[in-house]
């Protein structure tokens, strides 16, 4: 299907002509929309999609915190309430795209409330690097845009220019362990796949071309089949689970000691949801799957990742608790 998503400013161009102004009261439609506006500048963000997780709350000063749960898109058909959305007196809707047709459903719903709008694609890293970059000229803070954004151009091209010659039969096979029992997957060549093939890896799980987005329920026979070189496990309860599950003891990956939990704090840092995590996410990745061929200093990008995104100070030990999930 082409990708060819717009984007739409409506009715906010004073927002760029007067900038000292009260800052607009911005709903993200869904949970990448809503960590974007929060990274981007927190005074924007209306309100929550959900209930914050205790682990997000440790990163997120209280009067953040406090914030409106809105609802949102998300999941397996959730939607928000229609009537909390226009108590909420917006001013405007932020929304990131990934899928056109859910897309096209969440854009005519915000329409119909009258609430102005601006969409982007949300598809690929190079999306978020020119979102970034697109809310700073929004919102008349290009600085911010431009430094947000240029992370995720120097991410993109440290790794890439570090795995530039990896062969293709060289790619590490990597199974991504999703939801409560490692049981549910991502399909190779999907957009939520893409971090892997970005670090160097290749995604064990083949699926058919129309089902290539979907988030796949598989046996554990047929990971046993795929017998992978490197297990990701992206669900905080499957990681506490994990060891106590001896089937996963069988496993290549697991007998080699290349099993690795994604971080998760302050969001996940590779999928669910898919967002301008990824950026700190395939450097993370990249080491595991690469190490000889990209020496990355974790704790140190980590660090600056956070100061930059978050605002945050931390400790080393705090960074190393985080790369240790």
């Amino acid at each position: 299907m082409k990708r060819v998503i717009l984007a739409v400013m409506l009715c906010f161009m004073s927002i760029t002509a007067h900038a000292e102004e009260k800052l607009p009261r911005v709903y993200g439609a869904t949970f990448p929309s809503s960590f974007a506006l929060y990274v981007f500048n927190p005074d924007l963000l209306a309100g929550w999609n959900g209930i914050l997780r205790d682990y997000e709350k440790k990163y997120i000063p209280e009067k953040y915190q406090k914030l409106p749960v809105l609802g949102g898109w998300y999941g397996k058909g959730m939607i928000p309430d229609r009537e909390i959305l226009l108590k909420s007196h917006l001013d405007m809707a932020f929304l990131l795209s990934g899928d056109r047709a859910r897309g096209d459903a969440i854009i005519t719903s915000l329409r119909q409330l009258n609430i102005p709008l601006v969409v982007m694609p949300n598809v690929t890293l190079e999306d978020n690097i020119s979102m970034f970059r697109n809310l700073g000229k929004t919102f008349n803070m290009p600085d911010r845009g431009n430094a947000l954004g240029g992370y995720g151009e120097d991410a993109l091209k440290k790794v890439g220019g570090m795995l530039k010659n990896l062969p293709e039969k060289k790619r590490v096979r990597v199974y991504m362990a999703q939801d409560v029992d490692g049981l549910t997957t991502t399909c190779d060549g999907s957009t939520r796949s893409k971090a892997i093939r970005l670090a160097g890896g290749s995604n064990v799980h083949q699926c058919p071309h129309e089902m290539r987005e979907s988030i796949m329920k598989i046996s554990f026979e047929q990971i046993m089949n795929y017998d992978p070189d490197v297990i990701i496990i992206n669900h905080p309860t499957f990681q506490a689970r994990f060891s106590a599950d001896s089937r996963w003891k069988v496993l290549r990956a697991v007998r080699e000691g290349r099993v690795y939990f994604v971080p998760h704090e302050p969001f996940s840092w590779l999928d669910r949801p898919a967002s301008f995590m990824r950026f700190i996410g395939i450097q993370w990745l990249a080491v595991k799957l690469h190490p000889d061929l990209c020496p990355i200093d974790l704790p140190e990008e980590t660090d600056r990742f956070l100061r930059l995104f978050f605002r945050l100070d931390l400790s080393g030990e705090q960074i190393k608790t985080i790369l240790k999930q």
